[in-house]
Formats: C-alpha cells, structure tokens, sequence
C-alpha cells in the first residue's frame, strides 16, 4: 500500500506543478522583495568599500565597463543596486579615481534606474544627437576627455570569464568613441575585478551561510528518496522534481542537476535521463542554487535499500567514508596564503599516507559558482584558466570538491565516490557553511 501511494503522488508531482505547494513551508526562503533589498544594500557597501582599494592596487585610475542587453556584463549583477537595470541598448558604467578618496561614479545610457545609491550620475544619452541618430558616443568620448585617465581598466582576460565581459564589437564602439590616445592606455581590469569580487564583507557572510543551508536541505530531498519510487522513477524524473521544487521556492540554479547512477556490475556511472533508480543503486546528484546573489555547489549521495536491508553494503559505506576523509586533508593542508594548486598536491599526498585514493578538484564559490579566486585544483590554464596559481585568501568561499576510490568487496570492484561542501577560509583551515552530509542518505 505504502508503495502504490507514493508511485501516486509521484505521478501527480510528474503531471502537475500543484504538488510544489505543499513543500514551500518546510524550507524557508525570503520572500523576493526582502531578497532584492539585501543584494542592494550589499552591493552599494561593496562599492563603497572595495573597489577604490580594489583599482588602487591594480594601477588603474578609470574603469570603463560597457553593457548592453542580451549582453550584460556579469560583474554589474555586483554592482547595481537595482534588480534588472543593466540591459540598456548601449551602456557605459564608469568608475574614476581622481586622487581625492572618493570615486566618481557615471551611469551612462538607456533602461538607467530613475534614483541609486550606486551612482553619482545616471545621464541618459535619448537626446545626445550623434552622426546617426542618439548615440553613447558623444557623451562617453566627453567624460573620458573631462577626466583624463592614465590607465582605463577595461572588461577583458584570456583565462577568467568573470573579467572578460567586454564584447569584440562593444571595444570597437569603445576605442572609436575615445579616440586613438585614450584606446592606448586601455588595460585588463582582471586583477582589479578578482580583488573586488573575492573580498569578503562581513555582513555578507550569513546570507551566503543561508544559501547553503538551502542547498543542503534541497539534497536531503531529492537525494533522500522523497520523490523516488525504486524501478519506475528515472533520472528525467527526478531532475525535474529538483527544478519544479526550486521553482516553487523562487529559486534558481546556475547549472541543471548532475544526476548519475553507481550499479553494481557497470563501469562507467549511469547518466542518461532514461535510467531507472533501482535497489542497490547508488545516486549521486551535484547542484547548487543562486540566492541573495550568492552561488553554491554541493555533492549529495543516496542508495536504494534492496529488501531486507536496513543500511548500505558496508563496502559502500567505507567508500563514502573515505570520501569524507578526503575533505578531511583538504581542511587540514589548507591556509591562507598558499597556492591553489600546490594545497591539491599537499591533501593528496596526505591522502595516501592514509591509505586513500583520494582525488582534489576544489574551486572558489559564492560569487559564481566555480568562482573566481583560488581553485584547489590542478594548473591546467586553457582549462581552469590562472585560478589555480592563486593563493587562498582569508575569509574565501570554497566549494570543498574531492573524490575517493575505494574497493567495495560486496560488489567485487573499485568504485570512485565523490562529495562537495561549501566551505570558507578561516585562519585554522575551512569551515563547514552547513551541515555536512556524514553518511549516505537512505533511500526505501
């Protein structure tokens, strides 16, 4: 009977969006007003206080970021301190350090908010007449001119996307725009955007804590078997069930959730959306949420009990622990100061003196989710770009990612299990941001 009611509601859940109600209360969310208003009011103190620090360093008096829409430049979501004001048809947001203590603070273009706390000046260039009608040009051209930069940080990087926002056609409007002596003091912002983007505000740090538990809550669900009904419901089915929940929660996701099958007796793990979770499997879904502005990405793993079992294959649950134990040596290598990928080499190794296979693929999280301050992992540029020959910072958001392979003798192979847990950086090494997940969920 038990079973024959949940295939039922499993069915409904599959055909109608109205199961998404009953769920809303047992995770709390704020609702999208309240939301709004803190990413505001973290963004103007992130202005306020990061980034004249933040181009001081970088050598760079002017930062010219241009935007328009279909285009937005992803660093404006860091900025704007109002939701959905960076699409303009040709925009220039721009930043000028003239020595005194204060930024100059320009907002040029289309779709502008009518009032912020970001900008000293929002001018909107509907009546600024150019050779083919209103035109960004004029108005960009004559503020460029007005503060006379040295150096013009711009939105361009060969190895970190966060800090190469600025399109071929948009530099080309920007350099015809400034004329040739402007365009040669043009310089990448990307150390600048690293620094303003990986700097921690204190105040920020229980809203992302929020957002993780989020997280943890959501895997506890879709990987706890509240939606699956072992031998009808398949991976298709249980992807949607994560979107439909995280759309009745006002949620987004940066990436769709990474559902795979471990099963006995296959190599290679079990992807296609077609799969049907049986007894003995064992589920593994990687995801993560956008919320308060915040990026996460968090492992959950789960296994089908077969019946008559109360408890995984010991085998299974070694293999988990193992897992665990590898974001054990990651915490305990870990400090600030030290390069990314050489902290990778350190946790394996001492992986080994443990007696684990254990693998290291951590990266920086929060703003973005494979974010873009350090990442714990292998120094492979045309891939992961720079990030890994970054030091760890202080205070830093870290997705701890990491792998074990470990024999299961009950099923007479080598099977590799995978776990992730947002983290920051504190002087004795990472801390948790939720509850870890200690063992594996049990799925009836």
């Amino acid at each position: 009977m038990r079973e024959k009611s949940r295939a039922i509601f499993c069915f409904f859940w599959i055909l109608s969006l109205s199961w998404t109600l009953a769920f809303t209360g047992e995770i709390k969310v704020r609702p999208l007003r309240e939301r709004a208003d803190i990413r505001a009011n973290l963004n103007i103190r992130r202005v306020d206080s990061l980034l004249l620090p933040a181009m001081r360093k970088a050598g760079i008096d002017c930062w010219v970021i241009m935007s328009r829409e279909f285009n937005e430049d992803f660093v404006l979501d860091y900025i704007m301190d109002v939701k959905g004001a960076t699409g303009g048809h040709r925009n220039a947001y721009i930043f000028f350090d003239d020595g005194s203590g204060k930024l100059k603070r320009i907002a040029m273009g289309t779709h502008l908010p009518g009032e912020s706390k970001v900008w000293d000046q929002i001018i909107s260039y509907g009546n600024a007449a150019g050779d083919t009608g209103p035109s960004l040009r004029p108005i960009l051209r004559k503020t460029i001119e007005e503060f006379k930069p040295k150096r013009i940080g711009i939105n361009e990087s060969r190895t970190i996307p966060f800090c190469d926002g600025l399109t071929v056609e948009m530099k080309i409007f920007l350099v015809d725009s400034i004329g040739p002596e402007y365009a040669k003091r043009l310089v990448s912002a990307e150390s600048l955007i690293v620094d303003f983007l990986d700097t921690r505000l204190p105040e920020e740090w229980p809203y992302f804590q929020e957002a993780c538990q989020i997280s943890r809550q959501l895997h506890e669900e879709v990987e706890g078997g509240q939606a699956i009904v072992p031998g009808k419901t398949t991976l298709a089915d249980l992807r949607w069930y994560a979107f439909q929940r995280m759309a009745a929660l006002d949620l987004e996701t940066w990436y769709p959730p990474l559902l795979r099958v471990i099963r006995k007796g296959f190599k290679e793990r079990l992807e296609k959306d077609s799969t049907l979770i049986q007894p003995g499997d064992l589920i593994s879904n990687d995801m993560g949420i956008l919320y308060l502005g915040f990026y996460t990405d968090f492992k959950g793993t789960g296994y089908v009990l077969k019946p008559g079992e109360t408890e995984p294959p010991k085998g299974l649950q070694k293999a988990f622990q193992n897992a665990v134990r590898v974001e054990d040596a990651i915490i305990e290598v870990s400090r600030a100061g030290l390069i990314g990928y050489r902290v990778k080499e350190e946790a394996e190794n001492l992986c080994k003196k443990w007696g684990i296979e254990g693998s290291v693929i951590s990266h920086s999280t929060g703003m973005g989710g494979h974010g873009i301050g350090a990442w714990i992992n292998p120094n492979w540029p045309d891939r992961y770009g720079i990030r890994a020959t970054f030091p760890l910072r202080l205070g830093a958001y870290m997705s701890v990612e990491s792998s074990a392979r470990t024999d299961v003798p009950e099923w007479g192979e080598k099977i590799s299990i995978g776990t992730e847990e947002d983290a920051y950086l504190t002087e004795q090494g990472f801390k948790f941001l939720a509850p870890r997940q200690g063992k594996i969920y049990l799925i009836k």
